[in-house]
């Protein structure tokens, strides 16, 4: 069976026309669909494949997408002449996914990839290998065994992620058109450095003109990007992000703040999961507990909002006793959601 790149242009074109319930495709409809495919795939000059796009190659593609999708095209009679469309019932080629066979490409495509497995800029393949996996072995009749986190209802997200990458890559200055929360539209032009995710939100991390510390700029947040020719102000070649972003929760760094020792009493009920679930790469544990009957959990980290809302979300399961700012802070939070919630 054919799998290369003119052939899946052609069981595209094919698959659209059978797919169609209120027209006819003909043999020579057939034909002429396939080689505009192609056209537009491969450019106007010469058509590649085109000029072999005849009947016998449209009854052998028919075959081919039968047994690798499952799909069943009926060859209705009319007058002297067939034409054909997916059958009542069937399910069409978009619908069945890819093949076994694809699959099998894809994955083989995968190891090649594994030889990169270690290197930060590629921690995605980790992923990318267990869907892939997951993917190629469940039925369409297998109950789902597997799910991964997506928030398919973030703006922005297909829309600007792409031209952020580029630019990124480019090394362009880009102009962006950014709505904070509870705040008025702000334009700013930024010199793009770094794609980061945190809490299934995509953030840009970037440099101001007229501001020398970075800032970071939630991608969901942004409502215009425009490349501009201003001069694009790189960084030191031996920055390194990870290692940026070693003293916080999140994404947000407060450059030159202090990296404070966070201590924290948890109760049983948070202990296993903090333990086996690390708050943070810095986080150390006392292995008995205190005279309050808690135990002893320790960061190393900057005060953020992140870590915050982390600790927050733990409830009364985590008491933080250091720094005394951050207790405060932590103090003040709970003694405000009292107040909302005592009537």
């Amino acid at each position: 069976m054919a799998t290369n790149k003119n052939a899946m242009a052609r069981y595209r074109a094919l698959d659209k026309c059978f797919s169609s319930r209120t027209r006819k495709y003909y043999m020579n409809d057939l034909i002429e669909a396939c080689r505009m495919a192609l056209e537009r795939q491969n450019g106007d000059s010469g058509s590649k494949g085109a000029e072999g796009v005849q009947r016998r190659q449209i009854f052998d593609d028919m075959n081919d997408m039968e047994l690798m999708y499952g799909v069943i095209i009926d060859r209705i009679q009319d007058g002297h002449k067939k034409y054909y469309r997916y059958a009542v019932g069937s399910k069409t080629m978009a619908e069945s996914g890819p093949s076994q066979e694809e699959m099998d490409c894809i994955l083989e495509a995968a190891a090649i990839m594994k030889r990169f497995e270690g290197v930060p800029q590629f921690d995605w393949l980790d992923d990318l290998e267990k869907k892939l996996y997951t993917t190629s072995k469940l039925g369409s009749e297998t109950q789902k065994a597997v799910s991964f986190q997506h928030n398919q209802y973030l703006t922005g997200i297909d829309k600007w992620y792409k031209p952020i990458f580029e630019a990124i890559v480019a090394k362009k200055v880009i102009e962006i058109n950014y709505h904070p929360f509870g705040k008025d539209v702000r334009t700013v032009v930024v010199s793009p450095y770094h794609l980061k995710q945190y809490n299934n939100r995509w953030f840009l991390v970037a440099k101001r003109k007229d501001f020398d510390k970075m800032s970071n700029y939630a991608i969901d947040r942004i409502e215009g990007i425009k490349e501009t020719t201003r001069t694009f102000e790189p960084l030191d070649n031996d920055f390194d992000f990870e290692e940026f972003f070693s003293d916080v929760v999140g994404v947000s760094v407060v450059e030159g703040a202090p990296v404070e020792n966070v201590i924290l009493h948890v109760t049983d009920k948070a202990w296993n999961y903090i333990t086996t679930k690390p708050l943070h790469e810095s986080q150390s544990v006392l292995n008995s507990k205190q005279a309050d009957g808690k135990w002893e959990v320790r960061l190393k980290v900057q005060d953020n909002y992140e870590l915050r809302s982390l600790l927050r979300s733990f409830g009364d399961s985590v008491e933080v006793m250091a720094p005394v700012t951050l207790r405060q802070e932590m103090k003040e939070m709970a003694q405000r959601v009292f107040q909302m919630y005592k009537d």
